[in-house]
């Protein structure tokens, strides 16, 4: 959340109140170590109950908000809401004890991440590929004392996460702060690599001024075209969570991986291609996921939409937005384009895009309230998908699967119109709409 943040906020805005950022992350940091220490009677209780609020409220206003929408997204985000509901009443042990269940739940969740991590990084070999190996066996050792009750016994399950979680969570602040005290006053940060320190770029363009923003949206949208890897194939294998985020495979052998674009209404256009196409297979995958310099090729950046859903199909998502920095996109688009290696995981088109709408969205909330907009992004359930997706995407790679929730989740949470009371408002509609006439 404090990545996204800081993006929507832009570098100035939370680098002034560092001094905070510090402070809340040390408080965080405490109370994560008196949990585990148990060091204050009462303490772990009432973490554990503010926890389970804190899931109740964000499961019950999604199931609210799924509820409105159609198809796909609404049986997704009532899924979503049903299981924060869930993992709220485990929490807080209701309607019984349910610490064994939530030690299960925990453990289940640790392994299942321990695991993907230990995969992923040992296939793909990123540079930090021994960070994430190592963080997942953590999450193993953690998922093994769970199933065990040792040394921590099976009561003390949701304390033990929630201490763990809030130490962790503290860090994160405390490291984030002690960056923007550092980071030069006027920096804007494309694609928001603050932590590692990276692709901080001058002031060189023009900041996101309401008069800004809206002379963009008068220019014209920008548009994230995505092309899923399901490409209606009648021989494709049915692999429901890989083909949405990994690739599609058909029984040939043949491998889809997806596309993603972005465009410009007034001429810009990224989409960016090997220069020569990759011949994927299930055979030869594994080899082509290394992303190491043995797997760098060639690029190509494509001139337009129009040429490219000629030349394929059109895309299968179109994601409007309204409320951008056309400059600072520009600016990053320049420094970006002029390396087109094109590497299958490291450096491919949803790297490409996702960080043009980091760029493009950054400080678009610079200049509304900070402490009540802040308050609404910690509430906002599309935050933290946003998050999710970034921490599974830094994880494994970016794929259009998963550059299709996060850049969704940036665009509805920069254009707020389906709030939560327009959300009420159409359900209510939709109720009347569908009562039977009488005579």
């Amino acid at each position: 959340m404090f990545r996204l943040a800081l993006i929507l906020f832009g570098g100035d805005a939370l680098g002034r109140r560092w001094k905070i950022f510090m402070a809340a992350g040390v408080l965080t940091a405490l109370t994560g170590a008196v949990l585990l220490a148990d060091l204050v009677d009462g303490v772990a209780d009432v973490a554990t109950w503010v926890l389970g609020a804190v899931l109740l409220v964000q499961g019950l206003v999604e199931m609210v908000v799924g509820a409105t929408h159609a198809r796909v997204r609404r049986r997704f985000e009532l899924l979503r809401g049903a299981a924060m509901v869930v993992c709220a009443c485990l929490v807080l042990d209701f309607p019984w004890d349910n610490a064994i269940a939530a030690g299960i739940l925990f453990g289940a969740a640790f392994t299942f991440n321990g695991l993907i991590r230990i995969a992923s990084s040992w296939l793909i070999r990123y540079p930090s590929w021994r960070k994430s190996n190592l963080m997942g066996w953590a999450y193993l050792l953690l998922a093994l004392l769970l199933f065990t009750d040792w040394p921590v016994p099976s009561s003390m399950n949701v304390s033990l996460c929630t201490g763990l979680a809030l130490g962790v969570g503290g860090y994160i602040l405390m490291r984030g702060a002690w960056r923007l005290r550092r980071l030069p006053r006027g920096s804007r940060l494309a694609a928001i690599e603050l932590y590692s320190g990276t692709r901080v770029l001058s002031p060189d363009a023009a900041p996101a001024t309401p008069e800004a923003l809206a002379a963009n949206a008068a220019a014209g949208h920008m548009i994230v075209h995505v092309w899923t890897a399901v490409d209606g194939d009648q021989d494709r294998i049915r692999l429901p969570l890989i083909e949405r985020y990994i690739a599609s495979m058909t029984r040939k052998g043949r491998v889809s991986t997806g596309h993603i674009a972005l465009e410009c209404e007034d001429g810009l256009y990224i989409s960016h291609h090997p220069r020569v196409r990759l011949a994927i297979t299930q055979a030869n995958l594994v080899g082509h996921l290394r992303a190491t310099s043995g797997n760098d090729h060639p690029g190509v950046w494509l001139p337009a939409y129009a040429e490219e859903a000629a030349a394929t199909r059109p895309s299968t998502h179109k994601l409007h937005f309204r409320a951008y920095n056309r400059a600072y996109l520009q600016a990053f688009w320049e420094a970006y384009r002029q390396d087109d290696t094109y590497n299958l995981t490291s450096r491919n088109c949803s790297v490409v895009v996702t960080q043009a709408v980091d760029a493009a969205v950054e400080g678009v909330f610079a200049d509304r309230p900070f402490w009540r907009t802040l308050l609404r992004l910690a509430l906002h359930p599309d935050v933290w998908m946003a998050g999710s997706a970034r921490v599974r995407a830094e994880a494994i790679a970016w794929t259009p699967g998963l550059a299709l929730d996060y850049v969704g989740a940036v665009r509805r949470i920069t254009h707020p119109r389906h709030d939560l009371k327009v959300h009420l408002s159409r359900w209510w509609k939709t109720r009347r709409t569908r009562k039977p006439r009488v005579g």
